[in-house]
């Protein structure tokens, strides 16, 4: 499984973190309502998850199973990098 992140820098995930803690401090307070209180629990474990890892709670929606549309020419798209290697190969010309 490929992991992808959405926090690229330090500072996002400590406010990620920060934004969980109190979320999850909302939570605990809104026990009495537990409509509010268990939506409230799920994206804070959501945050703090993503906080510490770095992991995108919005990749659970990502299709990954489709191939890629085709191209202005109708083909599909490479998925792997392409790179250039140099093959020794003689020539006609070279006789």
């Amino acid at each position: 499984m490929i992991a992808t992140s959405c926090a690229a820098t330090r500072s996002d995930r400590i406010m990620r973190a920060v934004a969980a803690v109190f979320l999850g401090a909302f939570a605990l307070t809104g026990l009495d309502n537990t409509w509010c209180a268990i939506p409230a629990a799920v994206c804070a474990t959501f945050l703090m998850i993503g906080a510490i890892t770095g992991w995108c709670p919005t990749d659970i929606f990502r299709n990954r199973g489709s191939s890629s549309a085709p191209n202005a020419f109708g083909f599909p798209e490479a998925k792997n990098s392409l790179s250039q290697t140099s093959r020794n190969k003689k020539t006609s010309i070279d006789a």
